[in-house]
């Protein structure tokens, strides 16, 4: 790995950049005092859309506004950012700031900044100082750097990652074995194109999931499915997807899950070229939030808009895209206070930058009148 590498912000459009900055804007105008773990949570979700957009320097900005244990994990993020591409002196950099908060953060919000840290050095190729920050975790953190160390897995290490994971997977405990889950994936994308090890990964993560919800099984497919398009295989991503669209029908959803579901799997599916059937249930979900929208309560209607804005995007129709988002803005403000409608319009701004839908003259006009109006009560 490279010791100096250099790597600065990708261009952006000049609406993706006020989108971004409207979205941190309104999170930071939520008021610290009692509200804190909810800004910081908002502010967050901008940091991690600033790098998905290749953002790194803006994001080190961001990161600056936030107040509390947030701001370590989100410079850890910033750390395993560089780290994945080379940048080890400025991996180091933003490792060192995580850790300082770090040494002040309690509790589970500790081991969740420890976990990220161990995963940078994982990157960095730091394995035995790696497993320091791991001893002792809470079960939600346990795995997670496995996920890390299966995506640097090499042909040699293949059956000793499996059997780490296998035994991970015996301690049992929801936490524990979704992010066992989760790294079974990554070693499933990481050996794609060895198919007889990616299928017997694939039923490994399947012999775990009797006692899985149905919401996570299909997650997981979702995510395997995506890898699967990444490596060019329409067919497998289709197999998975219809894996999914049958735990969907079979079971009983929440509306707004089963809707944002409908939508998710569609997107996937689009992509894959089952475009008449991605879109027939795309419209399918709209239609099923107009006719039942009183059914879902008013601060999960927006988000829920935003996967079906978010699905319509992929499939090339913006104008139905821009409608949708449109449609999630004004249930963003059916909740009287402030807080609520923050947090809606902050998520919007960072749906529509990376779904790379630009607001027209009437969307930019309600996003600001919306954040203007921002007041007590909060």
């Amino acid at each position: 790995m490279k010791s100096a590498v250099s790597i600065s912000d990708q261009p952006l459009a000049e609406y993706q950049i006020k989108l971004l900055e409207l979205a941190f804007q309104t999170a930071s105008a939520i008021p610290k005092n009692p509200h804190i773990k909810d800004r910081s949570r908002a502010q967050e979700a901008v940091v991690m859309a600033c790098l998905k957009l290749e953002q790194p320097g803006r994001a080190a900005q961001y990161c600056q506004g936030i107040d509390d244990w947030r701001r370590g994990l989100c410079y850890a993020e910033l750390a395993f950012y560089y780290a994945k591409r080379g940048a080890v002196e400025m991996a180091r950099e933003y490792l060192n700031q995580a850790q300082q908060i770090c040494d002040e953060a309690q509790d589970w919000r500790k081991d969740t900044i420890r976990v990220k840290i161990a995963g940078v050095l994982v990157l960095l190729g730091q394995n035995d100082q790696a497993n320091q920050y791991e001893i002792g975790v809470v079960d939600s953190q346990k795995g997670k750097v496995a996920g890390i160390r299966a995506m640097q897995c090499d042909e040699g290490a293949f059956e000793e990652q499996m059997q780490t994971l296998a035994s991970l997977g015996k301690e049992g405990g929801f936490d524990i074995l979704q992010n066992v889950q989760q790294a079974y994936a990554l070693l499933f994308n990481r050996f794609y194109s060895d198919m007889q090890r990616r299928d017997r990964i694939e039923q490994e993560m399947k012999s775990l999931w009797n006692t899985m919800p149905y919401f996570v099984r299909m997650e997981l497919l979702m995510t395997l499915a995506g890898f699967a398009l990444n490596h060019g295989d329409s067919v497998k991503a289709l197999e998975l997807v219809q894996e999914a669209d049958t735990f969907l029908k079979d079971s009983q959803w929440r509306l707004d899950h089963r809707i944002s579901m409908m939508a998710s799997l569609s997107a996937i599916r689009f992509k894959a070229g089952d475009t008449t059937t991605a879109r027939n249930d795309c419209d399918a979900a709209h239609a099923l939030f107009d006719a039942q929208r009183l059914s879902i309560v008013n601060i999960d209607r927006a988000r829920t808009l935003h996967k079906l804005a978010e699905a319509y995007q992929v499939m090339g129709d913006t104008r139905t895209a821009l409608l949708v988002y449109k449609k999630a803005v004004e249930e963003g403000v059916e909740n009287p206070n402030s807080r609520p409608r923050a947090e809606d319009l902050s998520a919007a701004c960072c749906s529509l930058v990376l779904s790379a839908v630009e607001p027209d003259a009437e969307l930019w006009t309600r996003l600001n009148q919306i954040r203007e109006g921002l007041s007590q009560p909060w």
